[in-house]
């Protein structure tokens, strides 16, 4: 019996700790360019520090695909979308970054909304809810990391500046200086030109809503493309809230739950559940969990 158990503790570590080899992942980028299923599965069984490089490369085969901007577009949503659905534990954050320093301008005008919409708006998840202070260490934190890897590409601070935008979209209004804060995330040499036209242009704040400026300062050669006819070739999305994996993998924001005892309720997305009377001992912490649909 001994043996026996012994035997299935091998076999079960060694499913366990299977991943897929880098060349193994390359092969399947036409798979996974057309299935999103494969692109999240392949995902999966790549260790943590190659999952970036493997969405790199799939974002650069969608950009050499024929075809219209709005068939690229909807490759680069659906492929990153499912790549993020597969991030390791803590993972998630490095590849917002790989998104945004790696998938074209012109196409980061409909990720941002919807990963916005989708995937790390603060309400998307009912069963938690986040204080304003909270969401801004979210996303100041991951904004750091993004800024890390858009420094070294072409066009970085207006990348950054997309990956702001979607932010400061998945706030839902609040906290009211969000906008100023993440603006000085950004590299200094942008941050007058994001304050005073990319972000009052891509919000449609006090004037149509417009990518034109941000699109100019990155020299978009493409233009950009039909939001509605890209979410028509993408087909449906589901919501699949993301945001409870960028706390999970950022050690400040755990201390900051930790430190509370408890996720504050939101009065602004309408959770109006008292705290408890009394601070949570460390027994009584919930382990970590994955996000929703997580295997």
């Amino acid at each position: 019996m001994k043996k026996l158990m012994t035997v299935v503790s091998v076999l079960v570590a060694g499913i366990a700790f299977a991943q897929l080899s880098p060349s193994a992942a390359l092969a399947k980028i036409k798979d996974c360019i057309a299935d999103p299923a494969t692109m999240t599965a392949t995902m999966k069984q790549l260790s943590a520090g190659d999952q970036a490089a493997f969405l790199a490369e799939v974002n650069d085969a969608i950009s050499r695909m024929p075809g219209s901007n709005e068939t690229r577009t909807a490759a680069y949503l659906n492929a990153n979308r499912a790549a993020l659905k597969g991030a390791a534990k803590g993972n998630v954050a490095t590849l917002i970054a790989e998104v945004f320093a790696t998938v074209p301008p012109e196409s980061l005008t409909v990720i941002n909304e919807k990963f916005a919409a989708e995937l790390f708006n603060r309400a998307g998840d009912p069963s938690k809810t986040y204080s304003d202070e909270q969401f801004v260490r979210i996303a100041t934190n991951v904004m750091v990391r993004i800024n890390e890897r858009t420094s070294s590409v072409e066009n970085g601070a207006a990348r950054s500046a997309f990956a702001a935008l979607m932010f400061l979209r998945a706030s839902n209004g609040t906290p009211e200086n969000l906008a100023e804060t993440l603006v000085k995330t950004l590299p200094e040499s942008a941050q007058n030109a994001a304050r005073n036209e990319w972000i009052p242009a891509a919000m449609g704040q006090g004037q149509p809503q417009s990518y034109e400026p941000i699109l100019g300062a990155a020299d978009a050669h493409e233009g950009m493309p039909s939001n509605d006819m890209v979410i028509s070739i993408a087909g449906p999305q589901l919501i699949d809230s993301l945001l409870g994996d960028l706390v999970e993998g950022i050690p400040m924001i755990d201390d900051l739950n930790r430190q509370e005892g408890f996720v504050v309720p939101d009065r602004d997305v309408g959770n109006n559940v008292p705290p408890p009377s009394k601070p949570i001992s460390d027994d009584e912490y919930e382990e970590p969990y994955g996000y929703q649909g997580q295997h």
